[in-house]
């Protein structure tokens, strides 16, 4: 199984397109590389971002509602180290990805797709920056979205043997 670990503001919502009952409607031409990136790999989607605290079957709904391309099949954990005092320190990113593999060693391979660089050395190899890319022709804003090059670069990670 190959899977897509998806942020989404930063990746799909840059600039919001309206909104609906979910939120802020992405931009279309980042959700058309999505779907160009999933015909090309057959990969599932585990949504990794703050969006995720709305629950996977509203996850699940907003895709199915707003047809948005790929099947979602799960969520990440959220982690957090509780201080003695018991107060909450965040934890990267990369750590609840680590998590959700731990749990799903049939994952053969997987990309990351995140405008923030907290993820892991391990799993740098697997990660697509979806920031700072202001020499992409398709970006938004000052460099940011899932642009023609950054899905051509998750496509080579996702289907690399």
């Amino acid at each position: 199984m190959k899977i897509i670990f998806l942020d989404i503001d930063g990746v799909l919502n840059v600039i919001s397109q309206g909104r609906d009952q979910f939120g802020s409607i992405f931009h279309k031409h980042f959700e058309d590389n999505l779907r160009h990136l999933i015909e090309q790999t057959d990969a599932k989607i585990v949504i990794s971002s703050t969006w995720r605290f709305s629950g996977l079957d509203i996850m699940k709904d907003m895709w199915l509602k707003r047809n948005l391309p790929g099947e979602v099949i799960d969520i990440t954990p959220y982690c957090a180290i509780i201080q003695k005092d018991e107060s909450y320190e965040s934890v990267e990113r990369g750590y609840e990805i680590q998590a959700w593999l731990n749990k799903h060693p049939d994952v053969e391979n997987y990309v990351i797709l995140d405008d923030d660089n907290d993820m892991l050395d391990c799993q740098l190899n697997n990660f697509v920056k979806t920031s700072g890319n202001s020499d992409h022709p398709d970006k938004i804003d000052i460099g940011y979205g899932l642009t023609k090059i950054c899905t051509d670069k998750a496509i080579k990670i996702l289907n690399r043997k």
